[in-house]
C-alpha cells in the first residue's frame, strides 16, 4: 500500500484542521510521551536541536513500523516546535486509522521516540520497565534478587550462571554455584528464555522465594534449590591487596550510590597494613554518579581543589565541584590505570588527578565520554535520561568525544591546556590520554573464537565448569600450564570445536565459488594443498596464543572454583599494565621523570581489541 502524504505547517492549515479530534490512545499517548520528550529535548539539550530536525526524526520513526511500501512527505518550514508536532500527531492519527496494516498507537509512538533518539548523542535514551529497572540497579547499587549474573549460552540455549557477585549472596549461601546452568525457574523453563526474560523472573521483592532447577556439572540428575530474595548490594570496589613492595591496589568496577566510602574503606585498611605507593584501577570501568566521582577524587586532592565543572546550553550557571576535605592519601605516589572502555566518572577521576599533577594515568586513552545526563520522569514507569550538559576538568579541557548515534563525530577542534601545578600541556577533544600508553593484553581472532564472540558459545566458561569436577584437588594455587591447555584443546576436540583464521574465512569463500562455477573446478588441487599450509598456520597461532590462553584459563577456572576474589588475586600478579606500574612506582627517579615530561602524547586508539575477563558488573 503505497501513499503519500502532504502535510504543511501554514496556520490555514492548523486551523482548518482544529475541528479534528485524535483518537484519546494516539492523543494520551502523543501527548504523555513523544511530545513530553520533544520538550525537554528543546529546552534542555546540551545543543540546540532545530525543531524541524526533531518533527522530521519523530516521522522518520513513526513510518519505520509501517511497511515498506508507506511513505511520506512532511514540509516543514516554520520551525515551530508546537507547530511541527500537531501537524505530527494528526499523520500519527491517519496513520493509526487507515494503515492497511495495523500498528497499536503505543508502538507508533514508541517508534518516533526512537527516531528523535537516533539524531542525539549514545547517552540519551529513552528508558522503560526493564531498561529503566536495569539503569536504576547499575547506578544505586541494589535490587531485590539471589546475587548473580546470568548469560545465555549457546548452542544449548541454556540460561547460565555467568558468575556470583560475591560470596555472601542469598544464592552463594544457597549453594548456587558460578558455571551453574538453569533449566526452570520456578514452573517456567528457560529453553529458549532470553537472559532480560529470566532475570525477571528471579528478581523481585526481597522476602519471597524463588525455587531455581540447576544442571551442575559432574552431577548427572536436576538439583532443585530454593532461595529467598533479599536485597542484594552490588560491590564497587570487588577486591583491593597489598603486595609484598607495598604497594597497595585497589580495583574500582562501578561509581554507584556510596562507593565512595567503599574505596575509602579499602585504603584505610591498606594504609594500617602499611602502604606506601598505589595503583588505583579505573579500567573497564563505565562510570555513573559525577557526585560519586567528586567523592572519590576527594581522597588523593587536597581541601578546595576543582575536580569536574559542567556547563550547558539550558544551564544559568555553571555547576563546580570542589574537594570538601583534606585527602586520606595525599603525598603517597599514585598510579591510575584506565583503558578504552573507561569513562564519564572514571575520566572525571583520572582528569582531576592529571590536571593537578597528582599522579600518573597509565594504560590507553579513555572513552571520551565527557557529557552530564539527566533523568527525567516521562509518566510512572519511563525516565528520559537527557545529555544536559558537558564536564570539564580542571585546566578547562573538555575531553568529550561526541558521537552521534550514527557514529558521526561532532567534537569540536582539539584544544590544548596546562595542568594547573607544572604547566604540562594536556589535551582535550578525545578521551583522557594516559602520561605512559601501556596496552593490556590484546585479542586475537582465535581468543575472541573461544570466548564466544558473536557465538556466544564460551568454551572457556565450557572447561571452567568442568575443571573442578575432573581436578578435585584444585587450589587457590592453580596456574593453567601445559597440560591444562592439553585438556583444553581435547575438550574443544569433544565439541568440534573448528578455529577459522581470516585466511580460511577467505579459502572457504573461494571453495564455495569454484563449486558454484565449473570454470573454477581446476582449482580444486591447489586449494587443498593451500589448506594444509593454512592448517599449520592456525597451529602456529595456538602456539603464540599459549600464554594468553592459559591466562584466561587460569582466570576462568579460579573464579568458579573460588570466586572473583581468588581470580583478581592471580590477575593482578600477572596484568602487564599492573607490572608497569608497579616497576615505575617502585623506582621514585623513574616516577619523578614521568610525571615530569613536558607534554603529555597524543591520542592513540589500541591496535587492537583488548583480552579483558568478565567482571562482575
Amino acid at each position: 500500500m503505497a501513499r503519500t502524504m502532504l502535510l504543511g505547517l501554514s496556520a490555514a492549515l492548523l486551523l482548518s484542521a482544529s475541528g479534528v479530534h485524535a483518537s484519546p490512545t494516539v492523543q494520551t499517548e502523543f501527548r504523555d510521551v513523544l511530545w513530553k520528550i520533544a520538550q525537554h529535548v528543546d529546552r534542555h539539550y546540551v545543543e540546540e536541536i532545530p525543531a524541524d530536525s526533531l518533527v522530521n526524526a519523530a516521522a522518520r520513526g513513526i513510518f519505520a513500523a509501517l511497511d515498506p511500501a508507506s511513505e511520506y512527505t512532511l514540509r516543514a518550514r516554520s520551525g515551530n516546535l508546537v507547530e511541527g508536532f500537531w501537524t505530527l500527531m494528526q499523520m500519527t492519527e491517519s496513520v493509526s486509522n487507515q494503515a492497511l496494516y495495523s500498528v497499536a498507537p503505543d508502538t507508533l509512538i514508541r517508534f518516533g521516540v526512537a527516531g528523535m533518539m537516533e539524531i542525539l548523542d549514545p547517552y540519551t535514551v529513552f528508558m522503560e520497565k526493564r531498561n529503566l529497572a536495569n539503569f536504576n540497579i547499575q547506578t544505586q547499587g541494589h535490587y531485590g534478587g539471589l546475587g548473580f549474573h546470568i548469560q545465555v549460552l549457546y548452542p544449548d540455549s541454556a540460561i547460565a550462571v555467568w558468575s556470583l557477585l560475591h560470596e555472601d549472596t542469598p544464592a552463594a549461601r544457597a549453594g548456587v554455584h558460578s558455571g551453574d546452568l538453569i533449566l526452570a525457574i520456578d514452573d517456567s523453563t528457560t529453553r529458549g528464555m532470553d537472559a532480560g526474560d529470566a532475570a525477571d523472573l528471579m528478581r523481585g521483592k526481597p522476602g519471597t522465594p524463588v525455587r531455581l532447577t540447576l544442571r551442575r556439572a559432574g552431577r548427572s540428575e536436576p538439583l532443585a534449590i530454593s532461595i529467598v530474595r533479599e536485597e542484594i548490594r552490588m560491590r564497587s570496589v570487588p577486591y583491593h591487596t597489598l603486595f609484598a613492595d607495598s604497594t597497595g591496589y585497589v580495583k574500582l568496577v562501578r561509581f554507584q550510590s556510596q562507593c565512595g566510602l567503599e574505596v575509602q574503606e579499602a585504603l584505610a585498611d591498606l594504609q594500617q597494613r602499611g602502604m606506601k605507593r598505589l595503583i588505583f584501577d579505573l579500567r573497564g570501568n563505565g562510570g555513573g554518579y559525577l557526585q560519586e566521582a567528586v567523592e572519590v577524587a576527594d581522597l588523593f586532592l587536597p581541601k578546595d581543589r576543582l575536580v569536574v565543572y559542567t556547563a550547558g546550553r539550558a544551564m544559568a550557571d555553571t555547576a563546580r565541584y570542589l574537594t570538601n576535605r583534606e585527602a586520606l592519601i595525599g603525598e603517597m605516589p599514585l598510579v591510575v590505570l584506565v583503558d578504552r572502555a573507561s569513562a564519564s566518572a572514571s575520566e572525571i577521576v583520572a582528569g582531576a588527578v592529571q590536571d593537578w599533577d597528582r599522579g600518573l594515568i597509565l594504560g590507553t586513552p579513555t572513552v571520551g565520554k565527557g557529557s552530564v545526563q539527566h533523568t527525567v520522569a516521562i509518566g510512572e514507569n519511563a525516565e528520559l535520561k537527557l545529555t544536559m550538559a558537558a564536564w570539564h576538568t580542571p585546566s578547562g579541557r573538555s575531553i568529550d568525544r561526541r558521537m552521534r548515534k550514527d557514529s558521526t563525530l561532532v567534537s569540536g577542534p582539539e584544544a590544548t591546556f596546562r595542568t594547573q601545578v607544572l604547566g604540562r600541556t594536556v589535551r582535550g577533544g578525545g578521551g583522557i590520554t594516559p602520561d605512559v600508553q601501556v596496552a593490556g593484553r590484546l585479542a586475537t581472532p582465535l581468543y575472541n573464537q573461544l570466548s564466544g564472540w558473536q557465538s556466544w558459545d564460551a568454551k572457556f566458561f565450557r572447561f571452567a565448569r568442568e575443571y573442578q569436577v575432573h581436578h578435585p584437588e584444585v587450589t587457590r594455587s592453580f596456574r593453567a600450564e601445559a597440560g591444562t591447555l592439553r585438556e583444553f584443546r581435547e575438550m574443544l576436540a569433544t565439541q568440534k570445536f573448528d578455529y577459522v583464521s581470516e585466511a580460511e574465512a577467505d579459502l572457504k569463500r573461494l571453495r564455495e565459488r569454484t563449486d558454484k562455477d565449473e570454470h573454477y573446478r581446476r582449482l580444486a588441487k591447489s586449494l587443498n594443498q593451500l589448506q594444509t599450509e593454512i592448517d599449520a598456520v592456525e597451529e602456529e597461532h595456538w602456539r603464540d596464543d599459549a600464554d594468553l590462553l592459559s591466562w584466561r584459563l587460569t582466570f576462568d577456572v579460579l573464579e568458579k572454583a573460588f570466586g572473583f576474589r581468588a581470580a583478581y588475586a592471580y590477575d593482578c600478579t600477572v596484568d602487564p599494565q599492573v607490572a608497569r606500574a608497579r616497576e615505575i612506582l617502585a623506582d621514585p627517579r623513574q616516577y619523578q621523570e614521568w610525571l615530569h615530561k613536558p607534554e603529555i602524547g597524543l591520542p592513540q586508539e589500541p591496535v587492537a581489541q583488548e583480552a579483558t575477563p568478565e567482571d562482575p558488573q
